[in-house]
């Protein structure tokens, strides 16, 4: 039991260090013995796949390696519940959302909020997902994205925004440290612009638009885990680098 603990601590430490290193969870901060320590591993992100009306499923995705049968039993019980890890990325989100539409002048809401969890072939997946209304504004035939990240988003790990089918990325105001054209072909590969970790994102906004609108526009923008699940939610809650609830 001890050494479940143990690993339950790790698995809180690197997920609050990773993702908003300030806001560690009470008691979570240090680890007595830096062997029990669970690394996040590439594959980590945080995603927001867009619609064509301004609505976009978001994402953070946690990746773990599972160096021995403690952490892999840790997260089969984050599988089977994961209630309270998602109850608290309802409550943090939504209350983003909500700063977000007084500052947008823009009604949003949040809905679907869920947790998966996967683990096998010495890797753990987390995922927290949510569908939000009304993400991007939607300006004639564009999506512009720009709040909440122009002034409360900082990437701890690679951001990632996906065009709805048929879109390409029509200017950026912070350059994309990598992007993906749309194929044009019959494969439904989207448009993709990705922004690695720590990239700093004041005065933030990006647009989308229609594959033959997009071409003719420029770079301008309008500006032992059952016993202590809430640990592992507490550094959830910084979730992919905002700075403040």
């Amino acid at each position: 039991m001890r050494c479940r603990s143990r690993v339950v601590t790790a698995v809180a430490t690197v997920a609050a260090v990773a993702l908003i290193g300030a806001l560690l969870a009470p008691g979570v901060a240090a680890l007595d013995d830096p062997g029990t320590e669970a690394a996040v591993e590439e594959g980590s992100a945080f995603v927001v796949a867009l619609e064509p009306d301004g609505d976009a499923t978001v994402t953070l995705v946690l990746t773990y390696d599972l160096a021995d049968a403690d952490d892999e039993a840790a997260f089969e019980d984050l599988r089977e519940r994961p209630e309270n890890v998602t109850a608290r990325f309802d409550d943090r989100i939504s209350r983003i959302a909500d700063r977000t539409a007084t500052r947008t002048d823009r009604e949003m809401t949040v809905s679907d909020v869920h947790t998966e969890v996967e683990s096998g072939d010495g890797t753990g997946v987390v995922r927290l997902s949510a569908t939000w209304t009304n993400l991007a504004a939607v300006d004639d035939d564009r999506l512009v994205v720009s709040e909440p990240f122009a002034s409360e988003f900082r990437p701890d790990r690679p951001f990632v925004i996906v065009a709805p089918d048929g879109y390409a990325l029509a200017g950026a105001t912070v350059d994309a440290d990598a992007t993906t054209a749309p194929d044009g072909g019959d494969s439904g590969d989207a448009a993709t612009a990705e922004w690695a970790a720590g990239t700093e994102l004041s005065g933030f906004s990006v647009a989308f638009a229609p594959n033959d609108a997009a071409d003719a526009t420029d770079d301008s923008l309008p500006t032992p885990l059952a016993s202590t699940l809430a640990l592992l939610a507490a550094g959830l809650l910084g979730y992919a680098g905002w700075r403040r609830a």
